[in-house]
């Protein structure tokens, strides 16, 4: 959560003595309850003790600050525990009511009589009816948005109007629509517009000018800007939710920026600008809760700007370069591989980072002419070295997903005369997230060139194993985090050893990048691992500087002083 705002409510920030088991004892349910459609607790007397993020969303409030079940949901306490659906009537703290069924069930929780209590909302709340296609979301257009955000700020009535307005885009969306189709798709919209006209006061207004994007304006007092904080946590659990739909369990998450007027700007257009940035700055750091504006924000984008500017130039005078890392067989102590590494001498800048310009290749649209140069040049240079050395290009997940990635190395084979058995492609699981079918097809297409896929930074994704078992990789890439700390770590060594089994026995070759002592690499000798990477090794240098590096050019062996002098090569 951004800490933009001042924390100054009771609940909006756990005390620093709170230790893990005390999180752990008050909130047993949060990460398995809070997908849930129905809003969960459970009741002691006439407290709730435990409650899902859905039923805190919709009642309006933090577990801390619970009301009694009598306020919330009369009778509930009359009604017998018979794990039965009953008709009630839920109240929120914003004093909207909603029919709904709540069943109770008996629960003995340490030592302690209670109550599990199972609320099911009605279906604009649930999600979990099929979709009308005549059903429309309620929302107003961009233009009645700025009209009535300007009509609140101006009316006068409110001695000094403020609110909070928030951008949000959902997530991953084009892959909704590419694997349920477009009337799934349209429903989720309306859908979760639904939601935010249920769970919004009558004051908020909600628009849907284009696409998934969703404009939202929450007023609050002036003299309490802490109140975002809530609006901000209520719109983001509308959006991070699960619906489900023909049997399909949709789970959604949306980037959302925000922006506090009067406290960041006066003006609506200005406000829209930096919700704006603030959402994109959300999508970037892949956060799962909202953004707030900050004004680096704004330098950011021009400097941004300003590089994505000079990256189109780049490519038209030649101004990339690139430098290439040794990978080590442990078998042979040959050089066999070589990997690719982009790089930008800027005129005026000096040498950029990948990390600051390829993101902003990415954005826009760049990476995909620039990841062909890579691929072009890599093949070019190491076509002139001896047929075992092989090189590996590192592909983007943007790049893969926009470019006909099979035509672009079909087109770099042919056109450098390198044998398909001599590249490598490495992705990593980010190629996953969308288009998952055809991305897997480019592959199998790709493979049956000879070039070897290879996953990269492997054992820090979320779905790699999945991935591992839906498609035959030739090679895994240990990340490097998990190398650099094994001599240290007994987890780590642990999780070393176990992906070396798996490559094993799924016939992949495993590689090892991040090598830097030679401690390291005397217990990767011990493992079944194939392939070593990193500064002991070598550097990442032009081609031309490595060459005479045993292994590279011809098949020497290399020796104890060979790694030393390889470990300081510029």
């Amino acid at each position: 959560m951004d800490a933009a705002f001042p924390q100054t409510e009771p609940w909006e920030k756990a005390p620093d003595s709170t230790s893990r088991e005390n999180i752990t004892a008050l909130f047993p349910i949060h990460h398995l309850a809070d997908a849930s459609s129905e809003g969960l607790a459970i009741l002691y007397q006439d407290r709730i003790i435990e409650a899902n993020r859905p039923l805190l969303s919709c009642v309006g409030t933090e577990l801390q600050n619970f009301p009694s079940i009598r306020d919330i949901l009369p009778g509930a306490l009359k009604t017998p525990p018979d794990n039965s659906y009953h008709p009630g009537m839920l109240r929120t703290l914003e004093g909207r009511s909603f029919q709904v069924e709540f069943r109770l069930t008996p629960l003995r929780r340490n030592d302690l009589d209670c109550l599990a209590l199972a609320i099911t909302f009605p279906p604009c709340l649930s999600a979990s009816h099929s979709p009308s296609p005549e059903s429309g979301t309620g929302l107003c257009e961009q233009a009645d948005f700025e009209k009535g955000v300007k009509a609140f700020l101006g009316n006068g009535t409110t001695r000094q109007p403020a609110g909070i307005l928030l951008h949000a885009n959902i997530n991953r969306f084009r892959t909704i629509n590419e694997r349920y189709g477009l009337r799934i798709a349209d429903w989720v919209l309306g859908e979760i517009g639904q939601r935010l006209r249920a769970f919004l006061t009558e004051e908020c207004i909600v628009a849907r000018p284009i696409g998934d994007d969703f404009g939202i304006f929450c007023p609050f007092p002036y003299e309490h800007p802490t109140h975002a904080n809530r609006w901000a946590q209520i719109v983001r659990d509308i959006f991070h939710t699960t619906l489900v739909i023909d049997g399909h369990r949709i789970h959604l998450t949306a980037s959302i920026g925000c922006c506090l007027i009067p406290f960041d700007t006066y003006r609506f257009e200005t406000a829209c600008h930096y919700a704006e940035l603030a959402m994109k700055e959300a999508r970037r750091l892949q956060s799962p809760d909202w953004i707030n504006f900050t004004p680096i924000m704004h330098a950011d984008v021009h400097h941004r700007s300003e590089l994505e500017h000079d990256l189109q130039q780049a490519l038209e005078t030649n101004q990339f370069f690139l430098e290439f890392q040794p990978l080590i067989c442990l078998r042979t102590n040959r050089i066999e591989c070589v990997e690719a590494l982009l790089r930008w001498q800027h005129p005026t800048r000096g040498v950029i980072s990948p990390n600051e310009f390829i993101p902003i290749a990415e954005e826009s649209g760049l990476i995909v002419p620039i990841g062909r140069w890579v691929l072009f040049e890599a093949c070019a240079q190491i076509s002139r070295l001896q047929s075992h050395v092989r090189v590996a290009v590192n592909i983007s997940a943007v790049q893969f997903l926009q470019d006909d990635m099979y035509a672009a190395v079909i087109q770099t084979l042919f056109q450098t005369g390198l044998a398909g058995e001599r590249l490598e492609l490495e992705l990593t699981e980010s190629i996953f997230l969308d288009a998952v079918q055809r991305n897997l097809e480019t592959m199998t297409k790709i493979r049956a060139l000879g070039v070897k896929i290879v996953m990269d930074d492997f054992g820090i994704g979320f779905s790699s194993l999945n991935y591992l078992r839906r498609f035959p990789f030739d090679r895994i890439k240990i990340d490097r985090s998990f190398i650099r700390d094994m001599l240290n770590d007994p987890q780590a060594q642990s999780i070393v050893n176990a992906i070396m089994t798996l490559g094993h026995a799924m016939s992949m070759e495993v590689i090892a990048e991040g090598v830097e002592t030679a401690a390291q690499l005397d217990m990767l000798k011990h493992t079944s691992c194939s392939t070593a990477q990193g500064f002991l090794m070598g550097r990442p240098a032009p081609l031309t500087n490595l060459s005479a590096h045993p292994g590279l050019t011809d098949t020497s062996v290399i020796s104890g002083q060979d790694r030393t002098s390889l470990a300081t090569a510029p």
